[in-house]
């Protein structure tokens, strides 16, 4: 076999296929392919794990190739050929494969989000490439921008190799933490946030500088609250004191509300660690090293995706609640908060018992907690 030539010409061929590939990838990824039934495919995250290993090494190649002279255009074409001939064929393979509801919604997401940022910054570098005499002369000015998308690259493919080695319960495991931790973050700045203080912005602002960044007026200053005490009368008009009246009846309502409120909240805040530890943490695990036969049923895949589903949406829920309280818009407050309720049982309805659909200590803990989110709900006066 001949020696590659060293002729930059003999980089346009490998380059407009990958840039090929690149395109139909970018394509791929936004859409949804009818998997082929036939022999057993293999573990797609093993197939991940193994391309995304070989991508980093290639484009850390290509980088150092481009970013050091002297300019060597055959080595440049070796590694582009590695990457058309089994690294993006390999990625495309386990985004297909991952589509099975075997490996569950939430982690074929999860791939598919980083593989679209991976093909983002292996465009971005593929364009540093130079075509022509001219654009050798101009690599230097180009190295910012091979330097970004190698990173980008080295990013995508580091978490494509963790996710696969974490499997499914390793991922839903993460995603419930992070979950968890919005909620924590948001109780404790309801916990913080003090209903007689109207000058207060819980959002991290200050509502009574009434000025802009440049010290011109924003917006009218606000009117002192008016203080009524026993047996004063103010001087002003009866609808004056009705509107403070009215005011100080509100202040009162929302220490009532943000009570009730947190109560809740601490009740779902409490539901995160047991979920994680007696079912998330249980689930039949599966990743690069397992087995297709180990996979978990399908049933128990949806009824996990589904758990995940409503562990997000008890966090948007929980950030919902605390701005309706921030509002001091307790008819919202006390609308979302049996929004909750439902949501609590569906939630624990599904995964009362084991995956072994048999009771255990969660199954009674489940039940002693939803009788105390039941008992929490109690709405604000009206």
């Amino acid at each position: 076999m001949a020696p590659p030539s060293t002729s930059i010409e003999h980089l346009l061929v490998p380059l407009k296929t990958l840039n090929g590939l690149l395109e139909h990838f970018q394509t791929s990824l936004s859409t949804t392919s009818d998997l082929k039934s036939g022999d057993e495919p293999p573990n797609a995250l093993s197939v991940l794990h193994d391309s995304s290993s070989l991508l980093r090494a290639q484009i850390t190649k290509l980088s150092l190739l481009l970013l050091n002279k002297p300019f060597t255009p055959s080595a440049i074409v070796s590694v582009i050929i590695s990457i058309n001939g089994e690294i993006l064929p390999g990625l495309m393979a386990a985004d297909e494969l991952c589509q099975s509801p075997s490996y569950s919604h939430i982690l074929h997401k999860e791939i598919r989000t980083q593989l679209q940022d991976l093909v983002e910054g292996l465009v971005g570098l593929v364009c540093q490439v130079p075509k022509d005499e001219s654009g050798m002369r101009s690599l230097d000015a180009k190295r910012e921008g091979i330097l970004k998308s190698t990173g980008q690259v080295w990013q995508t493919c580091d978490r494509l190799i963790k996710v696969a080695g974490m499997g499914i319960v390793g991922l839903a495991v993460e995603n419930a933490e992070a979950y968890h931790a919005l909620v924590k973050d948001a109780v404790d700045e309801l916990e913080e946030w003090d209903p007689d203080d109207e000058d207060i912005d819980p959002f991290g602002g200050s509502s009574d500088s009434g000025s802009n960044s440049d010290g011109t007026a924003s917006h009218p200053p606000k009117e002192p609250v008016l203080k009524v005490t026993k047996g004063e009368i103010p001087n002003r008009d009866t609808g004056e004191i009705e509107r403070v009246a009215l005011d100080s009846l509100q202040i009162t309502d929302m220490h009532v509300v943000k009570v009730a409120t947190l109560k809740t909240l601490k009740l779902i805040r409490m539901l995160y660690p047991a979920l994680m530890k007696r079912r998330i943490s249980k689930f039949l695990p599966f990743a690069r090293i397992s087995s297709i036969s180990s996979r978990p049923p399908v049933a128990q895949i949806e009824i996990l995706d589904q758990l995940m589903q409503h562990l997000r949406q008890f966090s948007e829920e929980t950030d919902e609640i605390a701005a309706a309280v921030y509002g001091r818009d307790s008819a919202e407050v006390e609308r979302k908060i049996q929004n909750l309720k439902a949501l609590a049982e569906r939630s624990i309805g599904a995964v009362k018992n084991d995956w072994a659909n048999k009771e255990d200590e969660f199954t009674v803990w489940s039940t002693q907690w939803i009788q105390r989110v039941n008992e929490s709900m109690v709405g604000p006066r009206s």
